[in-house]
């Protein structure tokens, strides 16, 4: 606001100009009104003075030399009452204030303060309000309503020109948004995953501290960019913090002190806003599993998957309380099958693990198993997925658990290299573990194999091991082996020797490949 635009603000529109006319357009940052005639010391740039003069009426000298100051402090004018204390302004004055374009401004008696600075109080803080708004690049994310963390997350992304992500105070990544770009810190952006940085845990002890009075620090690892850290506090703990790595806009994004603890609340308050909703949901989907466990239907067709990763099974006893870990796996199992279909979904925590029940036609089963294949392919490196079997009626829910439970202990254990196992392609191996309790199913295959136990023959072992993998063919077999033809043809013919078999014959590989597994599943 310039003095042109105050004198059409409130009764300041009942004043008169009548000496620096050319200044006009002088900036007003404050209004203060005086009535003393010590102004050196509170003068500052940008002030319209209000006074009756009433200290110094009778002191035509000193009045003048107060213009003088004011116009020294570079003020945006004065506003002098007339008729209350003074009747008249000095010739001096007057000259001084044309010679400066300094504007003085006359009310008359009647007009009250008060009803001058109100209305010109207002419009400065509009316009401060504005202007910081304006500067502070936040503002709009501030007061928007975002259905998300994640939501907004991106947005703060968008601003900044740089990822943004959450960590728990044990490095534990709780959100990030999207572009995520490795760094000195960290490398993944997997939930719960820890940073690669040697010493990090020294380094979030000492944030624990320090960002209690601080709103931010650098994170400075050589050969790579700085990285802004900000904290979110709660009942004086710091119990999380962000990361901003520096790119060049945000070198040029200033962020004030007062901006960023705007930034914080609102960041603060999604976060608890989602724990909530999250833990509610959480209760809900338990609800809903009681509901369905309860019910006698041979109606419904459904499958389990059960879920297993690092992540999965994190130990939470020393994140804060406002932090619930669980939900925050439940919310990344929702967005994994969500997408997958409009059918029923229940996700759920049991004894620490993280268990899914689809409602599904047979039509849909092996449509929702390959898009939820293809779904972990795109996303997920460390996650193990077990599908159950379909099946017709709720209260096989409890077996379906079991089942899903020891599908998942055996993929783990036979092929781990593999990270999706299914119940038709690993249910035969629950009958195979069962008998590898029975004795006279370990002395059979004791005495098969036996030859090939010998340390001497673990190359032939190896060899027999592969054949059947390749279900007998020997160009395979010996690409994965890395050996030429001719000795894999010698190998075989040793073996056959030894074991007294013929491996051209069906039965005879069968028979191998049984007392193998038996061996494999007994160690």
């Amino acid at each position: 606001m310039d003095v042109q635009e105050a004198l059409k603000i409130g009764e300041l529109s009942n004043s008169t100009i009548v000496a620096g006319h050319g200044g006009v357009g002088r900036q007003i940052t404050s209004i203060e009104v005086m009535e003393v005639p010590e102004v050196i010391s509170w003068v500052t740039p940008g002030i319209l003075v209000m006074t009756t003069f009433y200290s110094i009426q009778h002191d035509e000298r000193k009045q003048v030399e107060i213009v003088r100051t004011l116009i020294e402090k570079e003020a945006a004018g004065i506003v002098i009452k007339l008729g209350r204390f003074v009747d008249s302004i000095p010739i001096d004055m007057i000259a001084i204030a044309n010679e400066k374009d300094f504007p003085i401004i006359i009310i008359p008696k009647s007009v009250s303060y008060i009803n001058v600075l109100t209305p010109l109080y207002e419009k400065l803080y509009e316009e401060k309000q504005l202007l910081e708004s304006e500067n502070n690049p936040f503002s709009e994310l501030e007061s928007k309503s975002y259905a998300s963390l994640s939501e907004a997350l991106d947005e703060l992304n968008d601003i900044v020109g740089s990822p943004v992500y959450i960590e728990d105070m044990e490095g534990a990544l709780m959100y990030s948004s999207k572009n995520f770009l490795p760094n000195g810190w960290r490398k993944s952006n997997a939930l719960f995953s820890k940073p690669e940085y040697p010493s990090y845990a020294e380094v979030i002890d000492e944030w624990k501290t320090s960002l209690l009075t601080k709103d931010r620090t650098l994170l400075k690892i050589e050969g790579f960019r700085d990285c802004l850290i900000l904290p979110l506090v709660s009942n004086q703990q710091v119990f999380a913090t962000i990361h901003i790595p520096y790119v060049e806009r945000l070198h040029s994004i200033h962020m004030s002190s007062s901006q960023l603890k705007k930034l914080m609340a609102k960041l603060i308050e999604l976060f608890m806003n989602e724990q909530l909703y999250l833990q509610k949901k959480r209760i809900e989907h338990l609800e809903r599993l009681e509901e369905f466990s309860s019910r006698d239907d041979d109606e419904v067709e459904y499958f389990v998957i059960r879920f297993q990763a690092n992540w999965t099974e994190k130990l939470f006893s020393s994140s804060p309380y406002l932090i619930d870990p669980s939900c925050l796996v439940l919310k990344e199992l929702h967005s994994l099958l969500d997408p997958l279909t409009d059918r029923s979904i229940i996700v759920f925590e049991k004894y620490y693990h993280f268990y899914a029940v689809v409602q599904c036609s047979s039509d849909e089963y092996s449509i929702i198993l390959d898009q939820l294949r293809e779904r972990m392919n795109e996303k997920y490196e460390d996650l193990y997925v077990v599908a159950g079997p379909l099946l017709g009626h709720s209260r096989l829910l409890d077996d379906a658990l079991r089942l899903v439970d020891k599908t998942m202990e055996i993929g783990r254990k036979l092929r781990k290299e593999e990270t999706f196992y299914t119940y038709d392609k690993l249910g035969i191996y629950e009958i195979l573990i069962g008998l590898t309790s029975d004795e006279h199913v370990q002395s059979y295959a004791d005495t098969l194999l036996s030859p090939l136990l010998q340390s001497t023959h673990k190359d032939l072992l190896d060899t027999l091991q592969m054949y059947l993998k390749e279900n007998g063919n020997v160009t395979k077999t010996s690409e994965k082996l890395f050996i030429h033809r001719r000795t894999l043809t010698y190998r075989l013919q040793k073996i056959e020797e030894l074991l007294n078999v013929n491996m051209d014959d069906a039965e005879s590989r069968f028979i191998l490949h049984f007392c193998l597994k038996i061996k494999q599943l007994s160690g």
